[in-house]
């Protein structure tokens, strides 16, 4: 039996401490295993997908995220059966506490673009084993027969940067791309008022994504996709009709260079094109 309890959340049920199922069959579940703070750092939704005994871990966060990460697993998954870990990016809050998780099982797998491999032996992962995206994307096989299929998004924010969609559950998972910052800091998972979160996402997604181009490439790389929700590393899931609302929200806005540096005349725009 299958229960799409994402359908039902709200943000009165969310239960911080625990972990919160998101999609639950037979074969597969997903869960939000993150942390939600009134600090100064941003928060960070951590998720957790088990596909028939084995463990999925995507964004798992900063070094002081990984015991409170652990403890929710741990109370609904044997958490050394996780055997892949999923990082969209470079930044602190998704790969600070690599460290900690290959301590814990060394035989980790980490599922990252392939541009930051390099990278990741800076926060001390000096002997992980990688799978690594390129440009052209990469496929997981799941032992329900589904897939975790791995798409290039650069420059939305990072220039290597990777969504996750989950087949099986109709899940996309966005890292930076959706996300949103309430100034209240109220715990929530689920959007209650649209005019609430445009005000919440507007000003990071014109900061942090890359350029309308950036944008325009990504829309096409998901356009064919079934996604029933939009699962963020920040902020709030869009479900249901808030995708496609999300998406034409997201394609209309100026963003990054093109937002910061808008090309105000004709002269100025032969400039750049020559100095391209």
């Amino acid at each position: 039996m299958q229960s799409d309890c994402l359908t039902t959340l709200t943000n009165r049920d969310i239960d911080i401490a625990k972990a919160i199922p998101l999609y639950q069959s037979a074969d597969h579940q997903v869960y939000w295993v993150g942390t939600l703070t009134a600090g100064e750092e941003i928060e960070c939704n951590s998720y957790l997908i088990v596909d028939r005994g084995e463990g999925y871990l995507l964004e798992p966060g900063g070094f002081d995220r990984f015991q409170p990460t652990l403890d929710k697993i741990t109370a609904v998954f044997s958490a050394p059966s996780i055997t892949h870990l999923f990082f969209s990016h470079q930044d602190p809050d998704v790969c600070a506490s690599l460290a900690a998780w290959l301590e814990f099982n060394p035989q980790l797998t980490v599922v990252c673009p392939s541009l930051w491999k390099r990278f990741m032996p800076h926060y001390m992962a000096y002997n992980a084993t990688y799978k690594t995206m390129k440009d052209d994307g990469l496929t997981l096989p799941l032992k329900s027969g589904g897939t975790l299929t791995c798409l290039s998004a650069p420059y939305l924010h990072s220039p290597g940067n990777m969504v996750v969609f989950d087949s099986v559950s109709g899940f996309l998972f966005t890292g930076d791309i959706g996300a949103a910052v309430y100034a209240d800091g109220k715990p929530r998972l689920v959007i209650d008022d649209w005019n609430e979160q445009v005000k919440a996402m507007q000003g990071f997604h014109q900061r942090y994504m890359g350029s309308n181009r950036a944008v325009a490439a990504f829309l096409r790389s998901v356009a064919g996709l079934p996604i029933k929700a939009i699962v963020p590393q920040h902020g709030v899931i869009y479900r249901g009709d808030e995708v496609h609302k999300f998406f034409q929200w997201l394609g209309a806005l100026p963003c990054g260079v093109d937002y910061l540096f808008p090309v105000t005349s004709g002269k100025e725009a032969n400039s750049r094109q020559q100095a391209a």
